[in-house]
């Protein structure tokens, strides 16, 4: 099979998870992707666990607050949560076995490592950061951390400008933005 023909297959897998509202189903759809997923399941569960665990920890708290004050129903956030992690699952799944540059259009590959190439620099950024952070300073208080996120917050808006800036004249100068 073609990358593209996975990437159509993909994208009806999204939208078919997005219309199954019994979590029984999807927890069986979640256990056949698992399945078909053979040798990267441990390696894709934890990618996807340290995904979605903050974003659903937030939501689900504030659902379960919710519950203090109004009835709420329980199973909707099992539901919900089980479509989180299998729509995240199925996606890391996707971009480990196809090579999404092949199957987009030139403009929006260009678009896609263009994001890829600033997600990489921004993190090697941040972890210098952080390891000069740690290497200077022996006791961590607050005052100390609230200065380092000042700076860091500064340089990373900073190079922000500048790199739009400097890839927005590259983008036209290669015809990007034609008219």
């Amino acid at each position: 099979m073609h990358d593209k023909n996975y990437f159509y297959l993909y994208l009806a897998a999204l939208t078919g998870i997005t219309f199954i509202h019994n979590t029984l189903i999807l927890a069986l759809v979640l256990a056949g992707v698992f399945i078909l997923s053979r040798e990267d399941l441990f390696y894709l569960v934890k990618k996807t666990l340290l995904s979605v665990l903050v974003f659903n920890t937030v939501v689900s708290l504030s659902y379960l607050l919710m519950g203090l004050y109004k009835e709420v129903d329980y199973t909707f956030l099992v539901l919900f949560n089980l479509r989180v992690f299998l729509l995240t699952y199925v996606s890391f799944w996707f971009l480990e076995r196809v090579n999404i540059f092949r199957v987009l259009p030139k403009k929006a590959a260009a678009l896609v490592a263009l994001s890829f190439s600033q997600i990489y620099l921004f993190r090697k950024a941040f972890l210098d950061f952080w390891m000069g952070v740690h290497s200077r300073w022996n006791g961590f208080g607050y005052l100390k951390w609230f200065k380092s996120l000042k700076a860091m917050s500064f340089y990373f808006l900073n190079k922000t400008l500048h790199n739009s800036t400097e890839i927005g004249m590259g983008m036209k100068s290669r015809g990007f933005f034609d008219d």
